[in-house]
Order: structure tokens, then sequence, then C-alpha cells
């Protein structure tokens, strides 16, 4: 998820928690709720740290457990209204909100890191999902200044959006089956399908079929015909040449897309080799999920980028 929906959602879970606390206590929380995204500042040393870093160990039960000490240390300083502990555990609620948010998307999550390297997702949520910022921002602004209803306007809040995604992962398999349609009718017979939702969500959904010749892929509503004609990505030909698939980088590239799909782009002499994943779908501000290598006219790789940010 976003970063306002973390901040949103982790206030209201300290509202449900801590109603009465003094300010530390609530700082807390939403600090647990906001710290596993310190990730990010591995781009500076890594450009593949969008599919290699993030989301792992900063984003897993284990690896929250020091953050939230250092949060509830930090608040602990700022404001010695409660234990060092105690603000520990409230943080690492907010920990386990971030955690579980990001679990709801189909991006991935290494909430078992280190002991399983596999990122998790139920992919029933686009990453940025209004109702869920919605539902969150309406009961922080009912209870400020009433402290005594807080607990319960924050609980009821908590438990509609607990309801909210139980109902965008059975609208997930309704949009599986209205996919399953519109392949039928265009007589692709899929070897295997991806749903990825999109905004604004859940009812949006990006559909993709892969067959041993090409993938196939279309955004649609779901009980709706298709926004566009069903995209129809061949098989590249010539395909990328084997030895840049045993690459560090290609290997990372392809362990995290769902859909990899490859190409090669010629500009004169030179060469790109581009690797997708159509089965992407990201806030608009990320970027594409493509990696781009470059090579001059003797094969030598020049250059390496990923276009997508976080």
């Amino acid at each position: 998820m976003d970063i306002l929906t973390h901040g949103l959602v982790g206030a209201l879970v300290g509202r449900a928690v801590a109603p009465r606390a003094a300010w530390p206590a609530l700082a807390a929380v939403v600090g647990g709720a906001l710290v596993p995204d310190l990730d990010v500042v591995a781009r500076l040393w890594d450009p593949l740290a969008p599919i290699t870093v993030h989301r792992t160990a900063t984003h897993s039960l284990l690896g929250g457990l020091p953050l939230a000490l250092a949060v509830g240390g930090l608040c602990r300083v700022l404001g010695p209204a409660m234990s060092v502990h105690g603000l520990a555990a409230l943080a690492y609620a907010g920990v386990l909100s971030h955690i579980g948010l990001d679990l709801l998307t189909p991006f991935g999550t290494g909430v078992l890191w280190p002991w399983d390297g596999r990122r998790f997702g139920l992919g029933w949520l686009y990453v940025i999902d209004p109702v869920v910022i919605g539902v969150a921002l309406a009961a922080l602004l009912i209870t400020a200044g009433r402290l005594r209803a807080a607990r319960p306007i924050a609980v009821g809040a908590l438990g509609a959006l607990t309801g909210y995604v139980f109902v965008a992962g059975l609208v997930m398999g309704w949009a599986e089956q209205d996919f399953l349609r519109l392949l039928h009718s265009e007589r692709v017979a899929a070897t295997r399908t991806v749903l990825v939702p999109t905004f604004p969500g859940p009812f949006r959904w990006l559909g993709v079929a892969e067959t041993d010749d090409a993938v196939y892929r279309a955004r649609f509503f779901v009980g709706r015909r298709p926004e566009e004609p069903l995209a129809v990505f061949p098989r590249p030909s010539p395909e990328p040449p084997p030895a840049s698939e045993e690459a560090p980088v290609v290997r990372a590239f392809r362990g995290f897309a769902r859909v990899p799909w490859g190409a090669i782009e010629a500009d004169g002499d030179a060469r790109t080799l581009v690797y997708r994943d159509l089965a992407f779908e990201d806030h608009p501000f990320g970027g594409e999920m493509a990696l781009r290598i470059h090579l001059d006219r003797s094969g030598t790789v020049r250059a390496v980028r990923l276009g997508h940010t976080f």
C-alpha cells in the first residue's frame, strides 16, 4: 500500500489499542506503521532494490522487531509517558498493520524472511485504494477530540475494512470468470492466467493470459466488456541471447516477475535487451516494471536500468 494508507490505518490502530494514552503512544503506532518502508534507501546503492530489497527484511515478522524497538526508544525519548517496552509493543502493532496491508496487494511481501525468501501476496487490492483511505480518514476525523468514543469507532472502522477486504477477495473470483469468458470468446487457449487489481479497485482488473506463442492482456471492470481490445504480445523472435538469461540481474528480475516477457530493441549497432513484467500494475509514480540492459556493438553491457522506482 502507499505511505498515506499506512499512516492512516496505523493511526486507526492506535485509536483502537490505546485511545486514551498520551501522544507518544499514538506516535509509536504510526511510526511503526511507516518505518518498514525505510528500505527505499537501498535504491541509493542498488538499482534493483525495488525488486530485490523492498518488502523483504523490514516487512517481515522478525525484521519488524528491531524496527519496533527503535521506534519505541525514540518515542520514549520524545515523551517519557510509557515504558520503552510498552511503546515498542505499540510500534510493533503498527508494523503488523503495515505488513498486513501489503499482503493484500499483488506485489508480494517477504513476511517469513529470513526463513523463507518467497514473497506472499493475496492480490485483492490495488496499492492505492480509495475505500481504505476514505474509511480510515473518516473514522479518524470522527474520533478527533472524542477520546471516550475513539475505541468503538476505530474498532468498527477496522471491522468494516476487514469486511471490505473479504468482499474484494470474492470479487477477484468474479473477475477471473469474466476474464476466462473473454479468452474463450477470443479463442485463446491459455496455459496460465494472472489477475491483478488496478485503480480504483477492486472492481477493475488487469487480466493476463499466457499461451505457447504469445501473452494476452486486457483491462476491464467486473461485469463489463473490456475497455480496450485484447492486447497481444508475441513471443519475441529472435529471443534474447541465452547467455543473458544467466546474468544475475536478469535472474533477479525473472524471479520477481509474474509474467516475464523479453524482447530486443535495436538502435543502429547498439542493442537493448528489455524484460517486462506484463502482469505488473503499480501506482503511476512508480514507473513501468521493465529491466533494460544496454549493449554496445560488441555485446558488452554498458548500462542496466530498472524502470520502476518505489
